[in-house]
């Protein structure tokens, strides 16, 4: 019962909430470039000291961004694909050939962290997320596409590098992200043109089961995501050069389209400070849009 009314009160909350749109976020949504470093960006991060960060997904590089200017700091000898601060400074990378790995910027140490599920090889990680004691959330397509629900949510526990499957039969999960309270966890369906909230690793027997809570167009499908403090979802639309926003009852708002001469890749997005960056992959560019909301609360927070 106890679940049931606290289920039917977030209800209750969703339908107060104010009519938004796409221009009370950012405005005439104009984008500037902020970097061009020349590689298939992906993974976009900020460190505590305001740097930004990113991978390289053909050249296996780890990216650091510095005032704008892009440099190499270590070779992952694999395909990076994706990129999140752990809260001890460590930077996790998942790795299409090599699987989960840490990277430590204060000694340029790579490890694998893990590169197996139930025994058998990671096959094509591709993004990550912590939850809100450190646990992380990475998804893995393998094969899967719109024809192939093969694809997998997996989790760690917080100290664990044990994965445990949290969904499966997917078609090709992508980017990935999580409520505030850790509950349940946002996946970008990239071969099906479609975000599910699914329960998450700590929320077994909760009465809201994993469902469709957006559908995406243009393009072919949601890459990296984010969350920004109310609540709205964000996604890096793939090959529509454009991020798409719900409002925080999970209508879509809209689209925030790159100029019609930036590439059309849009990979992964991070919030810092009254922005939102967005990676091009195409061109191996950055991007920002000023924003007027701020980024949900990381795990780890620059």
């Amino acid at each position: 019962m106890k679940r049931i009314a606290a289920l039917l009160a977030a209800i209750a909350l969703v339908g107060t909430a104010r009519a938004e749109t796409l221009k009370d976020i950012c405005g005439d949504c104009t984008f500037e470039k902020y970097a061009s470093c020349g590689e298939f960006l992906e993974g976009i991060n900020f460190d505590k000291q305001g740097h930004a960060w990113a991978v390289g997904l053909m050249s296996g590089a780890i990216i650091e961004v510095v005032d704008g200017k892009c440099g190499v700091r270590a070779k992952t000898g694999g395909k990076p694909n994706g990129a999140r601060f752990h809260a001890d400074g460590r930077l996790f990378v998942t790795d299409q050939q090599r699987g989960v790995l840490t990277f430590d910027p204060r000694t340029n140490a790579i490890t694998i962290f893990a590169d197996k599920i139930d025994g058998k090889p990671m096959v094509n990680a591709n993004d990550l997320v912590f939850d809100d004691k450190g646990g992380l959330y990475v998804t893995v397509p393998g094969t899967s596409s719109y024809l192939d629900h093969s694809g997998q949510l997996i989790y760690f526990a917080p100290g664990s590098s044990s994965a445990k499957v949290v969904a499966d039969k997917l078609p090709y999960p992508n980017g990935v992200a999580i409520e505030a309270d850790s509950q349940f966890v946002n996946v970008g369906l990239y071969g099906d043109k479609t975000i599910v909230t699914i329960p998450s690793a700590t929320n077994p027997g909760t009465p809201r089961t994993a469902y469709a809570a957006v559908r995406t167009e243009g393009g072919i499908g949601p890459d990296g995501m984010a969350r920004d403090s109310e609540g709205r979802i964000y996604w890096a639309n793939f090959f529509s050069g454009a991020i798409g926003v719900t409002d925080t009852r999970g209508f879509v708002l809209g689209y925030a389209k790159l100029p019609d001469d930036a590439g059309r890749f849009t990979t992964n997005l991070a919030f810092y400070k009254g922005y939102l960056y967005l990676t091009e992959a195409s061109k191996g560019e950055i991007w920002r849009v000023k924003v007027s909301t701020t980024g949900q609360a990381l795990y780890y927070q620059p």
